[in-house]
């Protein structure tokens, strides 16, 4: 084994229970603060995709058509209360330490893991929605092109029953990754969501989020994209990705304060007092992709291959608890291609494979939160020879100073990347994110 970690595996963690322990203190020392919330998705944690905004009504009380605040940002209402702009941002700073079988291989990195910046607006009465997102960190870019842009979309959403985005935005396939990054109840999403989630594309789509008024009970997405990733336009060999995505909530759809949104935190901070259960499945078809991940990944240098997507996902929340499960498929049209390349026979493969992960967490009345995944995944037939099976197990221990807008949050995982592997990789986060 690794010497129980090591010294560094245990200054980290003891570095956060000391952390954690002094927050506990001084929780129970100070009044709970109170956390302002409002029927307006745009005060909700997911930063990406487009959501429906609600018009701000003036009151005596406040007469400023500005308003600013963590979790807010900065709002401005015109003076007939027809349009609405909001700047929001976050940022998560994050240490991590990873531990393998041969010391000399172990990493340590201090890093910024995301910093965005996000601009909403509602036009006249929030018929039109405007959604703009930028990332600057490191690692919100793409190795091969550095591109800031992740969205660019604008919703029409007049009616109820059918509203239509369009741009570049989250393609609306897995429940996961669906989910904003700034919601998770761990540092990150799963490594299962990391290998088959579509990412973010440029194309339209179809839905309705409460589909015939039935209190949320149905839900729908039907979509076209382009099926190549973010803003990417020189392909050569025409191709295109379609999508559909069916919700059905038995008890009512997950909602606070009157807005969409809940049902995108992995938290239960509504507390739900009756149970509350969202059914989910997805189906997808990437004509011609030239990436290793379909929408996303490595682009490679000749293959083209036609990917067929699934997924399917159970979320449920009662009382501070939340449970969720996802199991996703992905399946090309052939194993590899190959072509001659300066007299040479060159190969390059497709990946195909399917995973599932679960996932358990508690909401504790003062503001603690822990939660616990296991998920793997594994290659189907024949394949490209780097995706193998892999696992992972762990737990995060979460505090929430104000729900998601301000946290503090730490997790273990212990990685295996093949069944013969004794050891694998274990890995320490500890990451505090604020959105303002």
């Amino acid at each position: 084994m690794l010497n129980p970690f090591r010294n560094q595996f245990r200054a980290i963690f003891l570095l956060s229970f000391i952390s954690f322990l002094s927050l506990s203190i001084d929780a129970e020392e100070k009044p709970e603060a109170k956390v302002e919330t409002s029927s307006n998705p745009a005060n909700s944690p997911n930063s990406s995709s487009p959501q429906t905004l609600t018009a701000q009504t003036t009151t005596p009380e406040n007469k400023s058509n500005w308003e600013t605040g963590l979790g807010k940002g900065i709002r401005a209402t015109s003076s007939d209360g027809k349009h609405n702009i909001q700047l929001r941002f976050r940022s998560q700073v994050q240490g991590n330490q990873s531990f393998q079988l041969d010391p000399s291989q172990d990493t340590t990195n201090f890093l910024v893991r995301r910093t965005r910046l996000q601009l909403k607006a509602g036009l006249f009465n929030d018929t039109w929605l405007v959604n703009l997102q930028m990332g600057f960190a490191e690692r919100d870019m793409e190795s091969q092109r550095r591109n800031t842009l992740r969205d660019a979309n604008i919703v029409y959403n007049q009616y109820r029953d059918v509203k239509i985005a369009f741009g570049q935005m989250k393609v609306p396939f897995s429940r996961q990754r669906w989910n904003s990054s700034s919601a998770l109840q761990t540092v990150d999403r799963s490594s299962v969501t990391a290998e088959f989630n579509l990412d973010r594309d440029v194309g339209t789509y179809l839905f309705s989020e409460d589909l015939f008024g039935s209190k949320r009970m149905f839900a729908y997405y039907l979509g076209v994209f382009g099926g190549q990733g973010r803003n990417r336009v020189e392909r050569q060999t025409p191709g295109v990705l379609t999508v559909a995505r069916f919700i059905f909530s038995p008890f009512g759809g997950m909602s606070k304060s009157g807005s969409d949104n809940d049902w995108l935190s992995e938290s239960d901070f509504a507390r739900y007092k009756e149970p509350k259960l969202s059914l989910g499945v997805s189906g997808a078809y990437n004509k011609n992709s030239d990436r290793s991940l379909s929408t996303h990944g490595v682009e490679y240098s000749f293959a083209k291959f036609n990917y067929s997507h699934a997924a399917g996902d159970i979320y449920f929340k009662w009382m501070g608890f939340s449970f969720q499960y996802e199991w996703l498929w992905r399946r090309a049209n052939t194993a590899y291609v190959e072509k001659t390349v300066n007299t040479s026979l060159s190969r390059e493969y497709s990946r195909s494979g399917q995973g599932h992960f679960v996932q358990l967490g508690y909401l504790f009345t003062n503001q603690y939160e822990l939660s616990f995944r296991f998920g793997e995944f594994r290659p189907l037939g024949e394949t490209d020879p780097s995706l193998k099976y892999s696992r992972e197990v762990g737990g995060a221990l979460s505090y929430y100073f104000a729900e998601h807008n301000l946290k503090w949050q730490t997790d273990y995982f212990y990685y295996t990347g093949t069944p013969t592997a004794a050891e694998g990789d274990h890995v320490v986060r500890t990451q505090i994110q604020v959105f303002y």
